[in-house]
C-alpha cells in the first residue's frame, strides 16, 4: 500500500512536471535538448517508483502487444509493439508508421511509456510518446482536406500525451484515445484507434 502510495505521487508529480515542460517549450523558454532530456528523465523516474506494482487479475497474463493503429497527428496508419513491465501497472511502447499519401507524404518512428488506471479488463492508459516526424509536401498545387498536421514539409520531434482506453482480451487488445501533441511550439489535436494481438 506504501508502495501505491508513492508510485501514484511520483505519477501526479511526473504528468505535472510534463505539462510544465509542455508549457514551457510552448512560451519558447526551453531549447530542445533540454525538453528530450527532461522527458526521458520523467521516464526514467516514473519507471523507478513504480516498478514493483501489481495489477489485481493480470499477473500471470501475456506481456507484449502487436497492435495496429490509426491516427495520432492525422490519418497515419501504425504499426506498434506494446509491452508491459512484469506485472505492474507501466509498460513501453515503441512503433512506426506512414501515411502511404502521393502528395504529402507523413512518417513517424519512436516510443514512449504509459500507466494504467483500472482492474481486469478495462483500463483507463495514461502516457507520454516522443516521436520523430517528417513530413514531404511533394505538390503545393493539389488542393483538398488536409488529413495530416502539419500540411507542409517538416522534419522535427514530436513529444504528444496519451488519455485513452484499453480493453483485453485473451489474445486481443483494444485501444482509443486522445493524443494531442506539440509542434513547433503550436498544439496539435489527435486521437487514436487501436487493434492488437497479445502474445
Amino acid at each position: 500500500m506504501q508502495l501505491f502510495l508513492v508510485a501514484q505521487r511520483g505519477f501526479i508529480i511526473s504528468l505535472a512536471f510534463t505539462s510544465n515542460l509542455i508549457g514551457a517549450a510552448v512560451a519558447g523558454n526551453l531549447h530542445m535538448k533540454k525538453s528530450l532530456l527532461n522527458v526521458f528523465s520523467f521516464l526514467i523516474f516514473g519507471f523507478a517508483v513504480c516498478r514493483a506494482q501489481v495489477i489485481d487479475g493480470l499477473k500471470d497474463e501475456k506481456l507484449n502487444t502487436i497492435s495496429f493503429e490509426l491516427g495520432k497527428n492525422g490519418l497515419i496508419y501504425n504499426l506498434t509493439f506494446d509491452h508491459r513491465i512484469g506485472a505492474s501497472y507501466w509498460g513501453l511502447r515503441a512503433g512506426a508508421g506512414s501515411n502511404f499519401a502521393k502528395y504529402l507524404e507523413a512518417a513517424v518512428i519512436g516510443g514512449g511509456s504509459y500507466y494504467l488506471v483500472g482492474k481486469k479488463r478495462h483500463f483507463l492508459e495514461l502516457g507520454v510518446e516522443l516521436q520523430y516526424l517528417i513530413v514531404n509536401e511533394t505538390s503545393d498545387d493539389q488542393v483538398g482536406f488536409a488529413v495530416v498536421y502539419p500540411a507542409y514539409s517538416v522534419k522535427t520531434w514530436y513529444p504528444s500525451v496519451n488519455l485513452g482506453y484499453r480493453a483485453i482480451g485473451k489474445y486481443t487488445a483494444f485501444r482509443i484515445g486522445f493524443s494531442p501533441g506539440l509542434l513547433e511550439k503550436q498544439i496539435i489535436p489527435g486521437g487514436y484507434l487501436s487493434f492488437g494481438y497479445r502474445f
